[in-house]
């Protein structure tokens, strides 16, 4: 994205949008510090802890509890803990199997892998979240639920989601857009959704500026 600056403040919850090309998904891999190609840099404080959510969440073996758990230990947290929180996310009807060791990469749906992630995200409460295609699998009823949660239950983590439903802009503060151009891609909107009160402290923002084909740089406050 060359000569380019957009700046996120906590809290913001900002879609990235575009065309099939247009490098959505790369962008915020290299958010997640998931894309080493390329130039620029992403800089968070150090204080902030940020958890990517991909389109296929990865499934470790092992008991439901380490898969609900992971990347963390599966001991960080109580049964109940868990529970509660594969409750809110629609997989409460797996409790009685937390501790059951099975192929759960094969035996979960898509759509519950994609729950189970967001039970994780319950449970590790980041500061920042990154979602690529994230709801994919559900339907519009359910993907609106999931969203609903997270917003009441982490009311302030900051968002950057890659989505193609036009539904998700209601759960977004903010929305950039991205176009595919020769040799890269350019940023041609930025918009606010949900209007904010008073100017931006620059201080305060995250920040991904220009750099070569595929870079990012981005500060969080």
């Amino acid at each position: 994205v060359k000569e380019t600056g957009v700046a996120i403040e906590p809290g913001e919850r900002v879609l990235v949008a575009g065309e099939s090309g247009s490098g959505k998904s790369t962008l915020v891999r290299a958010v997640a510090g998931l894309w080493p190609w390329g130039g620029g840099s992403v800089n968070f404080h150090p204080d902030r802890r940020l958890f990517m959510l991909p389109q296929r969440p990865y499934i470790p073996t092992g008991t439901l509890r380490r898969a609900v758990a992971y990347p963390a230990a599966a001991d960080n947290w109580t049964a109940e803990e868990i529970n509660t929180a594969l409750d809110k996310v629609g997989l409460a009807y797996l409790a009685a199997r937390l501790e059951e060791e099975a192929p759960w990469d094969q035996t979960l749906s898509g759509g519950e892998k994609q729950r189970l992630a967001f039970a994780r995200l319950l449970l590790h409460s980041p500061d920042i979240i990154v979602l690529d295609e994230a709801t994919s699998a559900l339907d519009e009823k359910s993907q609106e639920k999931m969203m609903e949660t997270i917003v009441h239950e982490l009311p302030k983590v900051t968002i950057i989601s890659v989505a193609h439903r036009a539904e998700l802009e209601a759960f977004h503060s903010r929305k950039i857009t991205l176009e595919r151009r020769k040799g890269g891609a350019k940023l041609v909107s930025d918009i606010e959704l949900v209007p904010r009160k008073g100017k931006r402290n620059v201080f305060q923002r995250a920040l991904w500026g220009s750099g070569t084909k595929g870079g990012a740089r981005r500060e969080v406050e």
